[in-house]
């Protein structure tokens, strides 16, 4: 997949097209992209992605997200899309009029002969393009359009927003039903102070990326990727205030059968259940007690 900016020079043709946030990379999400590869007929698949969203732009609000960008970016590509797309947000492209948009963006630089969107897909100055701008002008710009349906869970369209609820409620197994693909932080294993390998449990700690949403302090059952494998894994998101002074947030993760050194490796640690939520303990014992049950609850589930 090739990985470009909106303010390279570029000039592609003949194209298939979808754009958006695509945060979380979705169901509904995957749908679009579906779409593409069954409409491609030879043509490059086009994702054309904010870096935000423009309305957290305008507002100044800077959203956390579901995915990291570098999330985004591996999720796109192991669905064999072409060409990563990336528009900054700058004002000079939220300025474009849906007309602008729609010349200069879709067909002068991406060479889109076919859209592919969702039924309330928005774009230009204030949002004012729209599905029936597109469907409007298809012979002006040299473009079919194919609109998506939007894909449901429990009768409620799917969203990045209704996602987002549910990590922030920890409702894991929810979560990865409507992404579609487990919920995952990637990230640089740091050291640390080695507290948990006194303990006869060491972990690989991860300073999780700001822009992250994570879910609430606790404990989870996860799956580790370490360099191609599968291990289970139990992991804690928070500041451990049984053992820790320091309040910022780790995500540190007890890779079960494993005992390999793996500090700088970048680990994916993917999110199924939530164990119980973190707490202070009267002593590093009872501490140590409480995580060997939480080891054989992650077994048992």
């Amino acid at each position: 997949m090739q990985c470009i900016s909106m303010e390279d020079d570029i000039r592609i043709k003949n194209t298939i097209v979808t754009v958006g946030k695509f945060d979380g990379v979705h169901k509904g999400h995957e749908k679009l992209l579906e779409t593409m590869e069954e409409n491609a007929n030879g043509r490059q698949k086009v994702v054309l992605t904010f870096e935000t969203s423009p309305k957290a732009f305008l507002n100044h609000d800077a959203n956390k997200t579901i995915v990291t960008e570098m999330e985004k970016q591996m999720l796109c590509d192991s669905r064999n899309i072409d060409v990563y797309l990336k528009m900054p947000m700058k004002k000079e492209f939220l300025s474009y009029t849906p007309d602008e948009f729609a010349g200069k963006i879709l067909k002068e630089k991406i060479g889109a002969t076919t859209i592919v969107c969702g039924p309330d897909f928005r774009f230009g100055t204030k949002a004012s393009g729209d599905v029936e701008f597109l469907r409007k002008n298809q012979k002006t710009y040299g473009y079919s359009l194919i609109v998506v349906e939007k894909e449901q869970y429990h009768n409620r369209d799917i969203s990045s927003t209704a996602i987002r609820e549910k990590i922030l409620a920890g409702e894991m197994k929810e979560v990865n039903e409507m992404l579609g693909h487990p919920y995952m932080i990637i990230g640089k294993v740091e050291q640390g102070k080695k507290l948990g390998r006194t303990l006869g449990l060491p972990t690989a700690n991860i300073l999780p990326d700001e822009t992250k949403l994570l879910p609430p302090k606790g404990v989870y059952k996860t799956v580790v990727n370490v360099a191609g494998k599968r291990y289970q894994g139990i992991t804690n998101i928070g500041i451990n205030p049984t053992v820790e002074s320091e309040m910022q947030v780790k995500v540190e993760t007890h890779i079960l059968d494993y005992n390999a050194d793996i500090y700088n490796e970048i680990v994916q640690v993917e999110f199924y259940d939530f164990i119980r939520p973190e707490r202070t303990f009267e002593s590093v014992e009872e501490l140590k007690a409480q995580i060997e049950k939480d080891i054989e609850a992650c077994r048992e589930k």
